[in-house]
């Protein structure tokens, strides 16, 4: 479970473009609270489409940028033009906590990848997975990766950034599914707890209306699991070049039991 500061201090001091485009005060949806319940720090993130994930990821380790001394939050996209789209609401929320507050925020470097806080030395980063090699000589603090599943070589980028993450660093996978991949055998271990990262699905039923659904079904047919997923598995049977077919593999899924234990007698 999160610091129930980071909930107060999020709703309370950023601004969020909503889907009308309005800018409005960040108010956590009910997949972001259950997120901030359940996260442990070290989590690895299956999702539907457009729950807010990154909206909240950013505003957590904004926080931190504006009240952590020395801390470094690196995002790593899944491509440029997410990147820059990621920092964009990064510096929204400054602005919004300089409006909101009346404190200005001394920013050394206000670049394109980078922010710096000249008060307290705190580094904001945003990276792209296309850099293999990204974050290896950094000591990071906060490490967020954006659609992780789409990495080009998720294997060794995650190999490399996770030695710069400091021993108490906060690390957040955040995902769509995209077939049978690194990814699906990373979430799998992680379901064994081979890994140290806590697995959370969030279904597209925990956030969107049956109607909102019913509408998207009509709209996207087949493609429909893949945008709004219920299951893990449906998730990644649904996404990504499958060699069999997927709706077939879906239906076997649906109709498999677990093997049931048998006694030999010698």
């Amino acid at each position: 479970m999160y610091d129930p500061v980071y909930k107060d201090k999020i709703q309370k001091a950023f601004k969020i473009v909503d889907k009308t485009g309005a800018l409005v005060p960040f108010t956590l949806n009910k997949v972001q609270e259950r997120y901030l319940e359940e996260g442990t720090g070290r989590d690895c993130i299956l999702k539907a489409r457009q729950q807010g994930f990154s909206s909240l990821i950013l505003a957590i380790f904004t926080y931190d940028f504006l009240m952590v001394e020395n801390s470094l939050s690196v995002i790593v996209a899944d491509i440029a033009g997410n990147a820059s789209d990621l920092l964009d609401r990064v510096k929204l929320y400054l602005q919004s906590f300089e409006d909101r507050t009346g404190i200005k925020i001394p920013l050394k470097y206000n670049s394109k990848y980078e922010l710096y806080n000249q008060q307290n030395r705190a580094r904001y980063i945003i990276g792209t997975a296309d850099n293999k090699d990204y974050g290896r000589s950094k000591t990071i603090t906060n490490l967020h990766l954006s659609e992780f599943a789409f990495y080009p070589d998720p294997e060794r980028l995650f190999a490399g950034v996770m030695q710069a993450v400091v021993p108490e660093g906060r690390v957040v996978i955040e995902t769509t599914a995209n077939g049978f991949n690194y990814f699906k055998d990373f979430w799998d271990r992680c379901e064994k707890k081979e890994t140290n990262f806590n697995p959370l699905f969030f279904k597209a039923s925990d956030f969107y209306s049956e109607e909102f659904l019913a509408n998207k079904r009509k709209e996207l047919g087949r493609m429909f699991p893949q945008e709004y997923p219920d299951s893990p598995m449906e998730a990644f049977l649904s996404s990504g070049s499958m060699y069999f077919d997927s709706e077939a593999l879906r239906a076997y899924a649906g109709i498999t039991k677990p093997p049931e234990r048998v006694t030999a007698y010698v």
